[in-house]
Protein backbone atom coordinates (compact mmCIF):
# COMPACT_ATOMS: atom_id res chain seq x y z
CA UNK A 1 0.00 0.00 0.00
CA UNK A 2 1.94 3.51 -0.67
CA UNK A 3 2.55 6.39 1.82
CA UNK A 4 -0.56 8.34 -0.33
CA UNK A 5 -2.97 5.95 0.23
CA UNK A 6 -2.12 5.34 4.18
CA UNK A 7 -1.97 9.01 4.60
CA UNK A 8 -5.82 9.16 3.23
CA UNK A 9 -7.06 6.25 5.47
CA UNK A 10 -5.59 7.71 8.13
CA UNK A 11 -7.12 11.48 7.58
CA UNK A 12 -10.66 9.85 7.31
CA UNK A 13 -10.40 7.41 10.22
CA UNK A 14 -9.52 11.01 12.07
CA UNK A 15 -11.62 13.24 10.68
CA UNK A 16 -14.20 10.73 11.02
CA UNK A 17 -13.77 10.35 15.18
CA UNK A 18 -15.03 13.87 15.22
CA UNK A 19 -17.89 13.67 17.89
CA UNK A 20 -20.51 12.23 15.94
CA UNK A 21 -23.56 11.11 16.75
CA UNK A 22 -24.09 8.09 14.61
CA UNK A 23 -22.06 6.17 12.07
CA UNK A 24 -22.87 4.05 9.35
CA UNK A 25 -20.51 1.27 8.08
CA UNK A 26 -21.34 -0.41 4.54
CA UNK A 27 -19.94 -2.87 2.30
CA UNK A 28 -19.91 -3.84 -1.58
CA UNK A 29 -18.39 -6.02 -3.75
CA UNK A 30 -18.82 -7.11 -7.61
CA UNK A 31 -16.48 -9.36 -9.82
CA UNK A 32 -13.57 -7.70 -9.54
CA UNK A 33 -14.68 -4.60 -7.03
CA UNK A 34 -14.66 -4.45 -3.27
CA UNK A 35 -15.40 -0.84 -1.38
CA UNK A 36 -15.88 0.13 1.66
CA UNK A 37 -17.49 3.50 3.11
CA UNK A 38 -17.58 4.93 6.42
CA UNK A 39 -20.49 8.07 7.40
CA UNK A 40 -20.66 10.06 10.38
CA UNK A 41 -23.79 11.91 11.46
CA UNK A 42 -22.36 14.95 13.19
CA UNK A 43 -25.81 16.33 13.70
CA UNK A 44 -29.08 15.68 12.62
CA UNK A 45 -28.49 17.69 9.15
CA UNK A 46 -24.74 17.43 8.62
CA UNK A 47 -22.36 14.32 7.75
CA UNK A 48 -19.35 13.20 6.85
CA UNK A 49 -18.18 10.61 4.42
CA UNK A 50 -15.26 8.51 3.58
CA UNK A 51 -15.00 6.00 0.99
CA UNK A 52 -12.35 3.45 -0.37
CA UNK A 53 -12.90 1.18 -3.72
CA UNK A 54 -10.08 -1.26 -5.08
CA UNK A 55 -10.52 -2.77 -7.97
CA UNK A 56 -8.18 -5.75 -9.33
CA UNK A 57 -8.39 -4.83 -13.11
CA UNK A 58 -8.42 -0.60 -12.81
CA UNK A 59 -6.73 0.28 -9.43
CA UNK A 60 -7.62 2.60 -5.99
CA UNK A 61 -9.95 5.10 -5.33
CA UNK A 62 -10.22 7.31 -2.24
CA UNK A 63 -13.31 9.51 -1.56
CA UNK A 64 -14.40 11.97 0.97
CA UNK A 65 -17.54 14.02 1.01
CA UNK A 66 -19.50 16.41 3.49
CA UNK A 67 -23.23 16.83 2.44
CA UNK A 68 -26.42 18.85 4.17
CA UNK A 69 -29.38 16.04 4.74
CA UNK A 70 -32.87 17.31 4.48
CA UNK A 71 -35.54 14.81 5.57
CA UNK A 72 -39.43 14.82 5.08
CA UNK A 73 -41.13 11.88 5.15
CA UNK A 74 -40.00 9.13 3.23
CA UNK A 75 -37.57 11.43 1.25
CA UNK A 76 -34.14 12.04 2.22
CA UNK A 77 -31.91 14.05 0.10
CA UNK A 78 -27.89 14.48 1.01
CA UNK A 79 -26.12 17.87 -0.62
CA UNK A 80 -22.78 18.43 -0.96
CA UNK A 81 -19.00 18.49 -2.52
CA UNK A 82 -17.09 14.94 -2.42
CA UNK A 83 -13.12 14.74 -3.04
CA UNK A 84 -12.35 11.94 -5.28
CA UNK A 85 -8.59 10.48 -5.59
CA UNK A 86 -7.64 7.69 -8.46
CA UNK A 87 -4.88 5.59 -8.90
CA UNK A 88 -5.17 3.88 -11.98
CA UNK A 89 -3.13 1.02 -13.15
CA UNK A 90 -3.03 1.79 -16.43
CA UNK A 91 -4.24 5.06 -16.60
CA UNK A 92 -2.91 8.98 -15.24
CA UNK A 93 -3.99 9.12 -11.94
CA UNK A 94 -5.67 12.24 -10.45
CA UNK A 95 -8.41 14.01 -8.44
CA UNK A 96 -11.61 15.98 -8.67
CA UNK A 97 -13.57 17.19 -6.39
CA UNK A 98 -17.71 17.02 -7.47
CA UNK A 99 -20.81 18.25 -6.58
CA UNK A 100 -23.70 16.11 -6.26
CA UNK A 101 -25.45 13.73 -3.46
CA UNK A 102 -27.93 11.05 -2.04
CA UNK A 103 -31.36 10.74 -2.50
CA UNK A 104 -33.38 8.06 -0.77
CA UNK A 105 -37.13 6.63 -1.07
CA UNK A 106 -38.12 4.27 1.51
CA UNK A 107 -41.05 2.54 0.72
CA UNK A 108 -42.19 0.56 3.76
CA UNK A 109 -40.06 0.23 6.99
CA UNK A 110 -37.97 -2.50 5.57
CA UNK A 111 -37.91 -1.34 1.51
CA UNK A 112 -36.28 1.64 0.44
CA UNK A 113 -34.55 3.45 -3.37
CA UNK A 114 -31.64 4.79 -3.19
CA UNK A 115 -29.83 7.46 -6.02
CA UNK A 116 -26.47 9.06 -6.24
CA UNK A 117 -25.31 11.79 -8.95
CA UNK A 118 -21.87 13.70 -8.79
CA UNK A 119 -20.23 15.79 -11.93
CA UNK A 120 -17.48 17.13 -11.78
CA UNK A 121 -16.10 19.77 -14.35
CA UNK A 122 -12.25 20.44 -15.76
CA UNK A 123 -12.17 23.49 -13.59
CA UNK A 124 -12.37 21.39 -10.33
CA UNK A 125 -10.36 18.29 -11.86
CA UNK A 126 -6.73 18.43 -11.22
CA UNK A 127 -3.57 16.56 -11.91
CA UNK A 128 -4.30 14.26 -15.86
CA UNK A 129 -8.14 14.60 -14.74
CA UNK A 130 -10.52 16.76 -17.02
CA UNK A 131 -13.81 15.62 -15.50
CA UNK A 132 -15.50 13.02 -13.68
CA UNK A 133 -19.31 11.73 -13.19
CA UNK A 134 -21.08 9.31 -10.93
CA UNK A 135 -24.42 7.87 -11.20
CA UNK A 136 -25.47 4.85 -9.13
CA UNK A 137 -28.91 3.35 -8.28
CA UNK A 138 -29.62 0.80 -5.41
CA UNK A 139 -32.68 -1.17 -3.79
CA UNK A 140 -31.59 -1.41 0.09
CA UNK A 141 -33.89 -4.01 2.30
CA UNK A 142 -33.75 -3.43 5.96
CA UNK A 143 -33.74 -6.23 8.49
CA UNK A 144 -34.01 -3.46 11.44
CA UNK A 145 -33.21 -0.37 12.21
CA UNK A 146 -29.29 -0.67 12.04
CA UNK A 147 -28.76 -3.67 9.42
CA UNK A 148 -29.36 -3.83 5.98
CA UNK A 149 -28.46 -5.63 2.45
CA UNK A 150 -28.84 -4.18 -1.01
CA UNK A 151 -28.24 -4.75 -4.43
CA UNK A 152 -26.95 -1.91 -6.26
CA UNK A 153 -25.50 -0.35 -10.20
CA UNK A 154 -23.08 2.08 -10.51
CA UNK A 155 -20.70 4.13 -13.23
CA UNK A 156 -18.17 6.30 -11.88
CA UNK A 157 -15.75 7.88 -14.78
CA UNK A 158 -13.21 9.85 -15.43
CA UNK A 159 -12.87 12.43 -18.53
CA UNK A 160 -9.19 13.09 -19.89
CA UNK A 161 -8.23 15.50 -22.79
CA UNK A 162 -5.59 13.64 -24.08
CA UNK A 163 -7.21 10.19 -24.02
CA UNK A 164 -10.60 8.45 -24.20
CA UNK A 165 -12.78 8.55 -21.13
CA UNK A 166 -12.24 6.22 -18.41
CA UNK A 167 -14.77 4.06 -16.13
CA UNK A 168 -13.20 3.13 -12.64
CA UNK A 169 -16.29 1.04 -12.20
CA UNK A 170 -19.19 0.29 -14.43
CA UNK A 171 -21.57 -2.80 -13.23
CA UNK A 172 -23.57 -4.49 -10.38
CA UNK A 173 -22.77 -4.93 -6.71
CA UNK A 174 -24.26 -6.64 -3.68
CA UNK A 175 -23.35 -5.23 -0.08
CA UNK A 176 -24.25 -4.13 3.36
CA UNK A 177 -25.14 -1.69 5.73
CA UNK A 178 -24.60 -1.42 9.45
CA UNK A 179 -25.50 1.60 11.80
CA UNK A 180 -23.97 1.89 14.82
Amino acid sequence: MSKTIKATAIAAVSALSLNASASELTFGISEHVVSADLKSYLNEHTNLEAGYIYSDKKGHLAEFAMHMVHQTGPHTIEVGPKWSSVWFDDSPNGSVISVGGHYSLALNNNLSLHGDAYYAPSVLSFSNVDGYTELGAKVKYSFNPNMALFVGYRNLTFKYDDRSDRSFDDGFYIGGTAKF
